[in-house]
């Protein structure tokens, strides 16, 4: 593998509040399923992601024999006032609105604006990478969203990119120094999970 760095992005499984389509932050909820049989084509005994239970969760689902370091700064953007609501409850909202529109410019009332959640997210994924090898994350859609708008290829901004649960996204430099220097990956590749619940 000489000096290359593959990093694998994985979204939580889903919670309630998922479901419900509501904006989750950093309100700590559970995901629904806690046994399923998961197959993986990734080995690994390390697993990095944010100190909120649904990734740890998931985490130990995926790869139950794995060690999990919990990282607060992957934690998902922080949504201030309107956590758990929906896009119904929030429609008529002239700041919700203002927000979609333009989130660089505006914040959610008592919320996190986005470029220190952005800056939040680069430090603690840059912490963590401080070597050549793989790292496997899960982590929260907005996390992936965030590092695949800057190291993803070809570049696509923030809010064209879609992050699905049960997928891997996979990023791989040549050199650690590229990722260390802030260059995009020399390869980006996405594979679903095949997940079976068990109730």
């Amino acid at each position: 593998m000489g000096n290359a760095v593959i990093v694998h992005l994985i979204r939580h499984e889903k919670t309630k509040a998922n479901i419900e389509r509501r904006y989750i932050g950093w309100t700590d909820e559970s995901i629904l399923y806690k046994k399923a049989i998961c197959h993986l084509p990734i080995d690994t005994n390390f697993v990095y992601g944010s100190d909120l239970k649904r990734c740890e969760e998931t985490a130990k689902l995926y790869f139950p024999n794995a060690n999990y370091q919990a990282e607060m700064n992957l934690r998902e953007l922080h949504f201030g006032d309107f956590e758990l609501k929906t896009y119904e409850q929030l429609k008529n909202n002239r700041v919700y609105r203002d927000w979609i529109d333009s989130p660089m410019e505006f914040t959610p009332p008592n919320g996190e604006h986005f470029i220190a959640f952005q800056e939040r997210v680069l430090n603690g994924f840059q912490k963590i990478i401080s070597d050549s090898g793989k790292y496997v994350f899960v982590i929260h859609g907005g996390v992936i969203r965030v590092l695949l708008s800057v190291f993803g290829n070809p570049k696509q901004e923030f809010k064209e990119i879609m992050c699905h649960h049960r997928t891997i996204y996979t990023l791989q430099w040549d050199q650690i120094d590229y990722l260390k220097e802030g260059k995009r990956c020399d390869r980006l590749s996405v594979e679903p999970i095949t997940v079976k619940e068990i109730l």
